[in-house]
């Protein structure tokens, strides 16, 4: 059983190959030879060959149906910014970043075992606590062909996020994932030196299957960036995982009390982290400022509930604030 497999690792090598270069009428024309070839070496009564066989077929239908932009060329990388921040999943292909979108956002996007499931940008988004921000999944990266076209595309739109999410699985090689993902890094001059501009974070995958934990423990020595480690079938995980996007993206939540009124809990002010009272109004309705006298807040960053502070004032997450106008 297990050479059966190695063959249909190498198979799916093949046409990956045959198939990255290629769109429209041409990926059509590759997806019927490769479908053809199946059935000719009579593979397609192995259930691997009939997924693989469905899928085709499914990306071809994608194919017809793709929109086309007059005037210029369809671009399936561009996707509009949505939410408070944007954060991409960046990782080999099968290595679970569509399973895990599919977990933590309103998507729905195809997954299966084999090679680029994925193969354009997509994006959902991702609620914490009332405030939402994008995940953006990007095609995995095939590390036997480093100068995919695609490749490029995968680099171009990691360069429009606040975060990049390394997607480490720990079922495979971990030292094969990192040094060729950093790799990329540093060609996209998103990594220069060591460093990054961007803010960088793991997310390790499968956590749930055997060797996993001895897997996690030996990625935590090789990295100096948070690691977030999941299971997709594990809701507390997930949660959790949630929780440490929200805090990597660096913002925080204030709500405003009405003189007199309760606070209005049902309404965040999104801020980044270290914004003053000034931020805060300016995110009202900037004439505010200049009928300003004072603000009253409630939580962490007074000493006491109900203080009163100024413009300058440092604000923390959850915080209340009433501001007070001449």
């Amino acid at each position: 059983m297990g050479n059966r497999y190695t063959k249909y690792r190498y198979f799916l090598y093949k046409i990956a190959n045959r198939l990255r270069l290629v769109e429209g009428k041409e990926f059509i024309k590759a997806a019927d030879a490769t479908i053809e070839e199946i059935h000719s070496k009579k593979l397609d009564d192995w259930g691997p060959y009939k997924n693989l066989i469905k899928w085709l077929e499914e990306k071809k239908a994608e194919v017809l149906k793709k929109p086309k932009v007059k005037g210029r060329t369809f671009d399936p990388f561009e996707i509009p910014k949505s939410g408070v921040g944007r954060l991409a999943l960046f990782g080999l292909s099968n290595v679970g970043k569509s399973t895990l979108m599919n977990a933590i956002t309103n998507t729905d996007v195809a997954v299966g075992n084999y090679l680029n499931t994925t193969t354009i940008g997509q994006a959902g988004a991702c609620t914490y606590q009332g405030v939402t921000f994008q995940i953006v999944d990007l095609p995995g990266f095939l590390d036997f062909k480093d100068d995919w076209t695609i490749a490029k595309q995968i680099k171009r739109v990691a360069r429009t996020c606040d975060a990049i999410l390394m997607v480490i699985d720990l079922t495979m090689d971990i030292d094969r994932q990192l040094t060729f993902l950093i790799h990329q890094l540093e060609e996209a001059k998103i990594f220069i030196d060591g460093k990054s501009k961007y803010k960088l974070a793991v997310i390790a995958t499968k956590g749930d299957l055997p060797g996993s934990k001895k897997a996690y423990q030996k990625l935590l020595q090789k990295v100096d960036w948070p690691v977030f480690p999941t299971a997709a079938n594990n809701a507390a995980s997930l949660e959790e995982l949630k929780k440490s996007l929200f805090n990597l993206l660096d913002i925080i939540r204030v709500y405003t009390k009405p003189p007199r009124e309760k606070p209005r809990l049902n309404e965040p002010i999104v801020l980044h982290r270290g914004a003053t009272i000034k931020d805060t109004i300016q995110k009202i309705h900037s004439s505010f400022l200049t009928r300003f006298r004072f603000a009253r807040v409630w939580g962490s960053s007074v000493e006491f509930d109900g203080q009163k502070v100024g413009l300058e004032h440092v604000v923390e997450d959850q915080d209340i604030i009433e501001v007070v106008l001449r």
